[in-house]
């Protein structure tokens, strides 16, 4: 009997660190994380890693892409920040569902 062979994915560097996409955002408008990506050699998990991991780059859904903090407009931020925040709400609300279904269930287990 032969052992199956398998082929692992390489994985990519730490990424856990946003400071490298600090670096690059400094001085740039909006940037889409395939502009980035292909600048730093970045797949686009990555770069929402890395930007999720920093409280200074701004991105949100519908946003043009990846910006420092420091670089917004006051519009800008603002956009940011209320969609965040209804992004938030909007997942709260889903797991307040979600535990509505399985806790009123018969067969939940607790």
């Amino acid at each position: 009997m032969t052992q199956p062979e398998f082929q692992f994915k390489k994985p990519e560097a730490a990424s856990e660190d946003p400071g490298a996409l600090v670096e690059y955002l400094f001085g740039q408008d909006w940037m889409t994380a395939l502009q980035i990506g292909v600048a730093l050699g970045w797949s686009d998990r990555r770069v929402r890693k890395a930007a999720s991991g920093s409280a200074e780059i701004i991105s949100y859904p519908g946003s043009p892409g990846y910006k420092l903090v420091r670089h917004c407009t006051k519009a800008e931020y603002l956009r940011f920040r209320d969609a965040t925040r209804h992004q938030a709400r909007e997942m709260i609300g889903r797991v307040l569902r979600s535990d509505k279904h399985f806790f009123g269930h018969p067969a939940a287990i607790v």
